[in-house]
């Protein structure tokens, strides 16, 4: 008999404590932990259940990310990494296309504002050297940047890529201006060291050279294929 209440005041003992273990874990009280977990991909969902975020190990892009979505089901934002390794911030239009993405391709930050196979402006660092370049379906038109030497410098471009006019203010200050044909530059205006001086080339070399110099002094130079003064006016 004595044996038998025993029995059953633990049996009550230890239902009472199961209760409480249930009860305290429907509450919240107890919360289980885990060291690592290890998923392929996880979807963010708001109260309406729409998918709003996903985390994922490889997306469809290649990328390691995390994307966000907005109310219609429309990627809008990416965080990422690609598989060479480069990060990859990027955000897009309501139409699914790229408007801003931000990325670093080894050492070189790269920003493009726009859609590259459209029109785009492309801020970059390249081995050193700031670049601002303005392109219109991939191919650069207009490009400006600062050397190593610290001379800012304005390139157009035609539509093969190869420069149509040319604005630098060299290491000595100097302002020139530079049209090309062909990739060849045929004309040059400058102001160097105080003289104003006009060349005109063909596909090779200078041909005639107008100069004002700084005392006034103006010439007229007319140079042969080899460089040779053929003739100069006023003769010296």
């Amino acid at each position: 008999m004595v044996r038998e209440r025993t029995v059953t005041v633990m049996t009550a003992i230890v239902a009472g404590l199961g209760g409480g273990v249930v009860a305290t874990l429907l509450t919240g009280g107890v919360h289980a932990q885990a060291d690592v977990v290890t998923v392929r991909q996880i979807n963010l969902v708001d109260d309406a259940g729409r998918l709003r975020g996903v985390l994922s190990g490889r997306d469809e892009r290649g990328l390691a990310s995390i994307a966000f979505y907005d109310t219609e089901g429309q990627v809008r934002g990416i965080v990422g990494t690609q598989e060479t390794g480069s990060p990859v911030l990027r955000f897009l239009g309501s139409d699914g296309r790229s408007r801003l993405t931000a990325e670093v391709q080894g050492l070189d930050p790269l920003l493009v504002v726009g859609e590259e196979d459209e029109r785009a402006v492309v801020l970059a660092s390249l081995g050193g050297t700031p670049v601002l370049r303005f392109s219109d379906r991939q191919r650069a038109r207009l490009q400006m940047q600062v050397g190593e030497d610290g001379a800012p410098s304005l390139d157009f471009l035609t539509s093969e890529g190869q420069r149509g006019a040319a604005v630098v203010v060299d290491s000595n200050d100097a302002p020139i201006l530079t049209l090309y044909s062909g990739g060849q530059p045929r004309v040059v205006l400058g102001v160097i060291q105080q003289s104003a001086v006009l060349n005109l080339s063909d596909e090779a070399s200078p041909r005639l050279v107008i100069g004002v110099a700084e005392n006034g002094r103006s010439s007229i130079t007319f140079v042969n294929e080899n460089g040779e003064v053929l003739e100069e006016f006023p003769s010296r």
